[in-house]
C-alpha cells in the first residue's frame, strides 16, 4: 500500500458517495414496492470514477517523464548553484503549458463528480404498473454495502498504518 496515496483516499471517498446514493436510491425503490405506477431508480457512477483514474494514471506518467526529463537536463544540474533554487529557474519555464494545466485539474476532476441518479424504464409489470423487483432490490442492497464496507475497510487500515508511523515517530 502507498502509504501516502491519499489520492486514493480521495477516489474511495468518491466511490462511497456513490455507494450511499445507490443506497438511497435502493431504500426508495424498496419503500416503494407498492406504489403503482413507480418506476425503480438506479445510481451510475462507476464510468466517472474509471475516467477520474484514468486521468490520475496520465497525470502521474506525464510528472514521471517530466521529472526524468529534468534528470537527464544537463542545464538543469547547472541550476544547482549556491544560493540559487533551481526549482524556481528550471521546471515551471520548461513544463509545456498544456501539461501543467492538465496536472492540476485533480480538483475540477473531484468536484464534477456527480452519481446521476437514472430513471429505470423497463417495462416489467408487476399487476400495478410498477417496475420493482423486490428480490432484486434486496440483493443490490446487499452487494453496495458489501462495496461500501470494503472500502471503509481499506480506508480504515491506510489511517491505522498511518497513525502506527505517526505515532513510532518513524
Amino acid at each position: 500500500m502507498d502509504l501516502f496515496n491519499i489520492r486514493a483516499i480521495e477516489v474511495s471517498n468518491l466511490a462511497m458517495d456513490g455507494l450511499l446514493e445507490r443506497q438511497t436510491a435502493i431504500a426508495s425503490n424498496t419503500a416503494n414496492a407498492m406504489t403503482p405506477d413507480y418506476q425503480r431508480k438506479r445510481v451510475a457512477f462507476e464510468d466517472q470514477l474509471r475516467n477520474i483514474i484514468e486521468k490520475d494514471n496520465i497525470r502521474r506518467d506525464l510528472r514521471m517523464q517530466n521529472s526524468l526529463a529534468y534528470k537527464n537536463d544537463n542545464n538543469y544540474k547547472v541550476g544547482y548553484e549556491r544560493n540559487s533554487n533551481p526549482m524556481t529557474k528550471n521546471i515551471a519555464q520548461k513544463l509545456p503549458q498544456e501539461q501543467m494545466l492538465y496536472i492540476r485539474q485533480v480538483d475540477a476532476d473531484t468536484n464534477a463528480f456527480d452519481p446521476e441518479v437514472i430513471k429505470d424504464t423497463r417495462w416489467i409489470d408487476y399487476g400495478n404498473g410498477n417496475n420493482v423487483n423486490l428480490e432484486e432490490e434486496m440483493m443490490d442492497m446487499a452487494k453496495t454495502g458489501q462495496q461500501y464496507n470494503v472500502l471503509a475497510t481499506v480506508q480504515g487500515r491506510f489511517l491505522t498504518n498511518l497513525s502506527d508511523i505517526l505515532k513510532s515517530g518513524s
